[in-house]
């Protein structure tokens, strides 16, 4: 047998920017949105105690946490624009990120399992996420949130279909 490893010429690699990536629920951002909204009540409860007990002024620290709520939402509805996935015949990818964008594509042959989950708040919206786990760690690999909850069944049904077909 005779072992060969050919070069492959970087314009003969396949484009991933031409995939069409699905957008998540408008709905996540919302959940999203909600979420920064209640850890900063939390954040507020924080400051007025500080302000009782410092000699910095309840005006200054307010003024300080309006303009990271405000920026809190900026990053939040700009950054949900940025986020989707994308499936391809082999592959599973993600992409997200406003300041560090990441894009992590997952080979269906090196699943090992996936699975849905839903917290309280994403319950409220009837959004899920789905994990997709590969060999070798505790965490998931790659995890989209912002889905439908039926939509993450069908889509964990149909990479988990996909991936055992690769075992």
């Amino acid at each position: 047998m005779i072992f060969e490893n050919l070069q492959v010429a970087p314009e003969q690699l396949p484009q991933i920017q031409q995939v069409q990536f699905e957008k998540l629920e408008s709905d996540y951002l919302w959940m999203r949105v909600t979420s920064l909204s209640i850890f900063m009540l939390f954040v507020l409860g924080a400051v007025v105690v500080l302000s009782f007990t410092t000699d910095i002024k309840l005006w200054v620290m307010a003024s300080v946490w309006l303009a990271l709520l405000i920026l809190g939402f900026i990053v939040q509805m700009r950054g949900f624009k940025i986020k989707g996935y994308a499936l391809r015949e082999h592959d599973i990818s993600y992409k997200s990120g406003l300041f560090f964008f990441s894009m992590t594509s997952v080979p269906f042959n090196r699943i090992q399992h996936c699975e849905v989950t839903q917290g309280p708040l994403a319950r409220l919206f009837d959004l899920a996420s789905v994990k997709v786990y590969t060999a070798g760690g505790s965490s998931s690999d790659l995890s989209i949130g912002g889905l439908k909850k039926e939509e993450a069944h069908r889509l964990r049904d149909h990479i988990s279909s996909i991936s055992s077909k690769h075992a």
